[in-house]
């Protein structure tokens, strides 16, 4: 097979993000539907582990724009599940940071996920697991590098140009 062949059925891309709409969707079901089941899994994943992080870099880590990143925490902040809080070094910074209503519907929602996970990876070894990991954080490795060169060509592109 040709990968990245004329069909759109040979994309990796492709392939990965039916993964995950495939994924969540089993997982929305599991949970019971609901309002932004996804998303909330996301944001509750993420300040499980890194409590305390910018809202620029919470939407960084769950891929959620921030304007409906937005309208989730304020959602959240309601229901009592996360704070936001200005940095005491810059007051226009905000972090966010999980309360234990939080952590505890984290901890709830965790092993439905990994149910659905074990569920996708039925009938792969561990190291096929492990190298899949390996290869999509290349691939993204990759794209962050490339968009970094263009990010610094671009800067230093208008000095060249003066000469």
């Amino acid at each position: 097979m040709q990968i990245e062949g004329d069909s759109f059925r040979s994309s990796i891309l492709y392939w990965l993000r039916i993964l995950e709409e495939r994924a969540n969707q089993e997982f929305v079901v599991a949970m019971g539907g609901g309002k932004a089941v996804v998303a909330r899994w996301r944001t509750l994943s993420v300040l499980a582990e890194l409590s305390g992080i910018t809202v620029t870099e919470l939407s960084a880590h769950t891929q959620i724009e921030r304007t409906a990143l937005s309208h989730l925490l304020t959602q959240l902040e309601k229901e009592e599940l996360l704070k936001r809080v200005p940095r005491k070094d810059d007051r226009r910074i905000l972090e966010v940071h999980l309360l234990p209503s939080g952590r505890d519907l984290f901890e709830k929602m965790l092993p439905v996920r990994r149910r659905v996970f074990r569920q996708a990876a039925d009938g792969l070894a561990p190291d096929e697991l492990e190298l899949m990991m390996a290869t999509t954080r290349h691939l993204v490795e990759n794209l962050e590098r490339s968009s970094d060169d263009r990010q610094s060509r671009r800067v230093r592109e208008p000095a060249d140009a003066k000469g």
